[in-house]
């Protein structure tokens, strides 16, 4: 069963981060787009749907519900440089009534799960807080080119139980950027400076896989 979203909206707070000549700069910003001025490289990202500036709110979820999360957010690259992006969706459960959301910490985020494409890498509860999930795009984003889909559908446990009965989800997105590079290695060992994490990369650029 497939259900529409009751509110739609993104946290688009855009972190980008720029590798060259062996050094890291890091810049941000809030809704809009993100740019800066690093040798004469202008690198320059901007998340869809980014107007409103509110978190994505989903009322009433059910057991076993598929929701559809059909605004097909994106990340554009606006910048003069190749760009390698990783996408934060910070999840929640809460209370949302008269359209106020609050927090419930002490529900369990790994009852809803997040279904992308395969043009992203996925990972889960990588800093052990079970609340983010880190899609990151596999092929470096090219000048003016735009990722595919973010968020596709929210799969919601078949054993969710009556403590979630009237519940509502929250997704918050924030997105971030480093800067792609010809040499590989270059090009990993900003990932791992930035984000902590291992990318394989083949010869045309793509991530193939990920480690912490």
């Amino acid at each position: 069963m497939k259900k529409r979203i009751l509110l739609m909206g993104v946290a688009a707070a855009l972190v980008t981060t720029a590798f060259i000549g062996g050094s890291l700069a890091y810049f941000q910003a809030g809704s809009g787009s993100v740019q800066q001025q690093i040798n004469t490289k202008t690198l320059n990202i901007s998340l869809s749907d980014s107007v409103s500036g509110e978190p994505l709110i989903i009322g009433n979820a059910m057991p076993g519900e598929i929701i559809d999360l059909d605004h097909k957010y994106t990340v554009k690259n606006t910048g003069n440089t190749a760009l390698y992006v990783r996408v934060t969706v910070s999840k929640s459960w809460g209370d949302y009534k008269d359209d106020v959301f609050v927090k419930m910490h002490d529900k369990d985020d790994t009852l809803m799960q997040l279904k992308t494409g395969n043009e992203w890498y996925i990972m889960e509860n990588n800093d052990g807080n079970e609340e983010n999930v880190y899609l990151y795009y596999r092929k470096p984003l090219k000048t003016w080119e735009e990722t595919s889909s973010i968020l596709q559908d929210l799969e919601v446990a078949e054993t969710l139980t009556n403590a979630y009965t009237d519940k509502g989800i929250q997704l918050e997105i924030e997105a971030e950027a480093v800067q792609a590079s010809s040499v590989s290695s270059v090009c990993q060992d900003a990932i791992l400076a930035e984000w902590g994490i291992w990318a394989e990369i083949d010869q045309a650029g793509n991530i193939i896989s990920i480690e912490e």
